[in-house]
């Protein structure tokens, strides 16, 4: 009877020691249990997030246009009015000469007309121009737990990224001191 009570005792004991009595017979002297957890509270962090966007405005633009007669029109006609007059004008081998000369003297004049013919109209157009401008703003996201657990009367404070609930698993490492 005295047996069975000290084999009782000692499997009681054993039992009572849980995962510790497990560690010192363990070659590695690592086990897990598991500690009670005292507080869990969100931990939300600012983060700073781009947003492309587009940055339109609108510029005035001036234009000049050309209205009227072509130069090259009247330019042609000169030169020709002028080569049959200065042709006419000449005698023997000033007659080239007065075609030439009556040549060029009728495209300048002939260009000449042309141009004081010729109006110039200014007018403003409003053109957009958009460009792309990354934009930035602040969001709170959810980055994970703060749990506080006790194990064997000391309490650990650690950043999980889940919830654990009422206990938590803990890695137990024995190390003999130096």
């Amino acid at each position: 009877m005295k047996l069975r009570l000290t084999v009782l005792s000692l499997t009681l004991a054993g039992m009572a020691m849980g995962g510790a009595a497990q560690a010192y017979d363990r070659p590695s002297g690592v086990f897990y249990d598991q500690a009670r957890v005292v507080d869990v509270r969100p931990v939300i962090e600012v983060v700073r997030v781009a947003a492309p966007g587009q940055e339109c405005w609108t510029e005035p633009v001036r234009h000049v246009q050309q209205t009227g007669p072509d130069t090259g029109v009247y330019t042609l006609t000169g030169t020709i009015i002028g080569g049959v007059l200065g042709n006419q004008i000449g005698k023997g081998n000033g007659r080239r000469a007065a075609t030439a000369v009556g040549t060029v003297a009728g495209a300048m004049i002939g260009s000449d007309m042309a141009r004081s013919r010729q109006q110039t109209r200014v007018y403003t157009t409003h053109e957009q121009h958009c460009r792309t401008v990354e934009r930035f703003y602040e969001e709170e996201r959810h980055a994970g737990y703060r749990v506080t657990y006790r194990y064997r009367g000391q309490e650990y404070t650690r950043t999980m990224a889940y919830d654990p609930g009422d206990t938590v698993r803990v890695r137990v490492a024995v190390d003999p001191a130096d």
